[in-house]
């Protein structure tokens, strides 16, 4: 219905959408995402021990300020991991938990269907520009196999056998796949802002959950920000989004934010408590000095040719990872890097139409949110108090990446826009 709104409101004509070849392809992903997602195992570690643990805790009635919350990290060490992460997905647990009871397969539920949606926001924020980049994106963002499984189909079926039992799945219980989604529904209302400015506000609840949901969340907040105030100050043209949006989007975004950031002053950071890594001496450090082997959860060797043959250094070792996302080549595969595994052509076509967007000033909005993350989690990488090669073993820069994916396919269908010359 809001499509339909926003289609009728439209100046120029409008193309009629997805062809039903397009939309019986978005459908059956669409469907396919939902389907896998309630048949996977939850035995990863995100479901249960940074979600389902609390959800069922919040269940029972235990408050997050309650000692459950927190005294299970003190003499016990790590059954409760990260007291203070959001608490957005254990209480979409507790809350589905009311309509059967408890069950750790209740997260699937409120998770199903967020990969399923992610088109259909990209396709919205599209159809501000133009009627006919929205399907284009959509059909981009819905055939990135990132979506459903990471190196799709790189070992054969047993990819999707082994989907839930390790880091090869991206749906089951963890947040990245909420979090993409929020940010790519804020980022597609704040696109058509410029006509209802009031958008603004439903674009500042959507990213007021999106830092509920996971706290990479609070740091993409910042860069949305960031990236609309460069976005106007770089334009000459009224056309970018405008420092009332900007103003509404911040309010709304700060108002639906606030409980969760009070809450979160009372509870403890054991480990992920990246502003106090953000130092200057760790910076130079971790910049200058390779990582260190005492560091290491487990033997180096065991990490193979990434530990053994590679640069120690961690800006080395970021920047090659980011490239192997984006370009990367498998040497098993030749035909078929790592990156087209995981990501179809989603980077490569955001990379060509990253020119033209960035010529647009709502363009150049989203090109700099998307570069701006980018840079954010290089930077988050190079402070991260864990072993750099075990968070690349577990997928980590591959699932940063996936929050990024539905601007990314904005970017990748952006039209090229032309201007009618001056008349004399």
């Amino acid at each position: 219905l809001g499509l339909q709104k926003l289609r009728r409101e439209q100046d120029t004509p409008v193309a009629s959408g997805l062809t039903r070849s397009q939309g019986w392809l978005v459908g059956i992903l669409a469907l396919g995402s939902a389907c896998l997602t309630l048949a996977l195992p939850l035995n990863e570690f995100d479901p249960i021990l940074h979600f389902a643990l609390k959800g069922k805790l919040l269940h029972g009635g235990v408050l997050p300020t309650d000692g459950a919350f927190q005294a299970l990290t003190g003499e016990y060490g790590r059954i409760m991991t990260h007291p203070n992460y959001p608490l957005g997905i254990p209480i979409l647990e507790a809350s589905a938990a009311h309509f059967g009871g408890w069950s750790e397969r209740w997260v699937q539920w409120p998770l199903a269907l967020w990969s399923a949606s992610l088109p259909g926001a990209v396709a919205l924020g599209l159809r501000a520009v133009s009627s006919a980049a929205a399907p284009r994106g959509a059909v981009v963002a819905a055939c990135t196999p990132a979506l459903y499984v990471v190196e799709f189909l790189h070992r054969g079926w047993r990819n999707l056998e082994d989907a839930g039992l390790g880091a090869e799945k991206m749906l089951g219980g963890r947040g990245d796949l909420p979090l993409a989604a929020l940010l790519a529904c804020a980022i597609a209302l704040l696109m058509h802002a410029r006509r209802q400015p009031s958008l603004a506000l439903l674009a500042g609840l959507a990213l007021g959950g999106a830092g509920q949901i996971k706290n990479e969340g609070l740091g993409l907040i910042a860069v949305v920000l960031t990236a609309g105030v460069l976005a106007g100050g770089l334009t000459t043209r009224p056309r970018g989004p405008s420092w009332r949006i900007l103003g509404l989007l911040a309010v709304a975004t700060l108002l639906a934010l606030a409980p969760w950031l009070h809450l979160r002053g009372q509870l403890p950071a054991i480990d992920e408590n990246y502003p106090d890594q953000f130092t200057s001496a760790n910076l130079v450090q971790n910049w200058t000095e390779p990582e260190a082997v005492e560091l290491a959860p487990i033997s180096p060797h065991l990490y193979g040719p990434d530990w053994t043959e590679r640069s120690h250094l961690r800006p080395v070792r970021i920047s090659r990872w980011f490239l192997n996302e984006f370009f990367g080549v498998d040497p098993d595969l030749p035909f078929l890097g790592a990156g087209l595994l995981s990501w179809g052509l989603l980077w490569l076509l955001f990379f060509l139409g990253l020119g033209r967007a960035l010529r647009e000033s709502s363009g150049r909005w989203v090109a700099l949110f998307v570069l701006g993350g980018m840079a954010l989690y290089a930077l988050v990488l190079l402070v991260s108090p864990w072993f750099l090669t075990a968070l690349h073993q577990k997928q980590i820069p591959g699932r940063l990446l996936l929050h990024l994916i539905g601007p990314a396919a904005m970017v990748a269908a952006w039209p090229r826009i032309t201007r009618p010359s001056p008349s004399n």
